[in-house]
């Protein structure tokens, strides 16, 4: 009776982390979405000194740029855990050249992210240990400064490689639909054309995420194995599908 349950366990085992891997990508795409609102909530660079001093005296503000850079964190975490299962997804199919880019656009994109978040979170971090009065202006100028030339010049770009090369594999390996692939392309483009120093297309990036993590969660690669259903008087047996 063991015997006949053993092929059957590392498929089972296979298709949980697909899907829990998926899952990490909405959850990803969720965390991102409420962290740029929150980052977006940041005092603009055009405020004055005594704007800034007293935005940051407000303990409310300084929580919210706390949280988002704890969300920034695990949204990381996340995000390399979805990178994880495309290239599960991919296996032995995978070009060197294009996993070397995919995967170096993806570390790029989440140091940049990160780093980001922290800059502009700095200020706030700064104001709950010391009183938020001895902060220089100047230097939450510098953070923010800093955080949104991350968020609104690097980033894109980055998100920008990421895509297309997540859709050329999608297209050399036919690891997931042509018409989502296209679409990535269609998406990277804007991202590249996307004028500096400007709001970039900001949410579409994790939107795009949780669509591949959609049909991660819904599709299954041609040839992988599924367990058919018990029958009566013996116990399910894996087969190959598609």
């Amino acid at each position: 009776m063991s015997d006949e349950l053993e092929p059957a366990a590392p498929v089972a085992r296979k298709v949980r982390s697909i899907e829990a891997a998926a899952i990490a990508g909405l959850i990803y795409s969720v965390l991102a979405i409420v962290t740029i609102q929150l980052l977006n909530r940041s005092p603009s660079l055009t405020f004055d000194d005594a704007e800034l001093t007293a935005w940051y005296a407000d303990d409310s503000n300084r929580a919210g740029l706390i949280l988002a850079l704890n969300l920034s964190a695990v949204s990381a975490i996340s995000f390399l855990w979805f990178v994880a299962v495309i290239r599960r997804r991919i296996g032995s199919r995978e070009d060197k050249f294009f996993a070397t880019v995919f995967l170096g656009a993806s570390i790029a994109f989440i140091t940049a992210w990160i780093l980001a978040a922290a800059a502009m979170a700095a200020p706030a971090v700064a104001s709950t240990v010391l009183d938020a009065a001895t902060i220089s202006p100047a230097a939450i100028t510098v953070s923010s400064g800093m955080s949104e030339a991350l968020l609104l010049v690097v980033a894109p770009r980055l998100q920008a490689v990421f895509v297309f090369t997540t859709s050329t594999i999608m297209l050399r390996t036919r690891a997931l639909p042509t018409w989502l692939a296209y679409a990535g392309y269609v998406f990277g483009i804007l991202l590249f054309l996307t004028p500096l120093i400007t709001r970039p297309l900001g949410l579409a990036f994790p939107i795009w995420v949780a669509l591949v993590s959609v049909e991660l969660l819904i599709s299954r690669p041609k040839g992988e194995l599924r367990i058919e259903p018990l029958r009566s008087g013996g116990q399910g047996r894996p087969t190959a599908s598609g």
